[in-house]
């Protein structure tokens, strides 16, 4: 993967081009958990891929790049938000998506926890929950999670433990 980035940032097209297709679906799930409308999501996304596109070759190190495409597209998302008619408060996470990454079947008791904590994670602030969806769901490391929001890494640390305290409190009832 380094070499790809490499190559990409060396001006390679076919590399550009692959990783542009590599990265697109998670950049998209990413979107839908910021932007407030399924148009908004496909808008970011598309001008994040051509940003991408544009700029990788003034990419510093090729160990930036996850990160670096992850606050592209969030920063897009944002972008629509400030320049529409939705706040903050009004981005809505797709249950859909969360619930992706449940292990599901067709049995009530996990649909109704996979429901719970979606709840559960729509109610956190949305700093706390942009970090726990970086981290626990999108997998990305803490310096890459701070690098996105711009934060430092203790305060990612931080609305982490918040964020899974929360959310270990709300779904207190699935002890077992």
């Amino acid at each position: 993967m380094t070499s790809l980035v490499q190559n990409a940032m060396a001006g390679n097209t076919e590399a550009i081009e692959s990783l542009l297709l590599q990265y697109q679906p998670s950049l998209t799930r990413f979107a839908r958990k910021f932007c407030a409308t399924p148009d908004d999501v496909e808008d970011a996304v598309q001008q994040t891929l051509w940003i991408i596109y544009r700029k990788i070759n003034g990419l510093r190190t090729s160990k930036a790049f996850v990160s670096w495409i992850f606050q592209i597209v969030r920063n897009e998302c944002y972008a629509l938000l400030r320049h529409g008619q939705y706040g903050a408060d009004h981005i809505e996470i797709s249950k859909l998506d969360y619930l992706d990454y449940i292990s599901s079947t067709d049995h009530d008791l996990y649909s109704t926890l996979a429901q719970d904590l979606i709840r559960a994670i729509e109610q956190l602030p949305i700093h706390q929950r942009e970090v726990l969806i970086l981290r626990d769901i999108e997998g990305l490391t803490t310096p890459e999670t701070a690098e996105t929001l711009n934060i430092t890494v203790e305060a990612v640390k931080s609305r982490l433990h918040y964020a899974r305290t929360s959310l270990r409190q709300s779904l207190q009832a699935w002890a077992f």
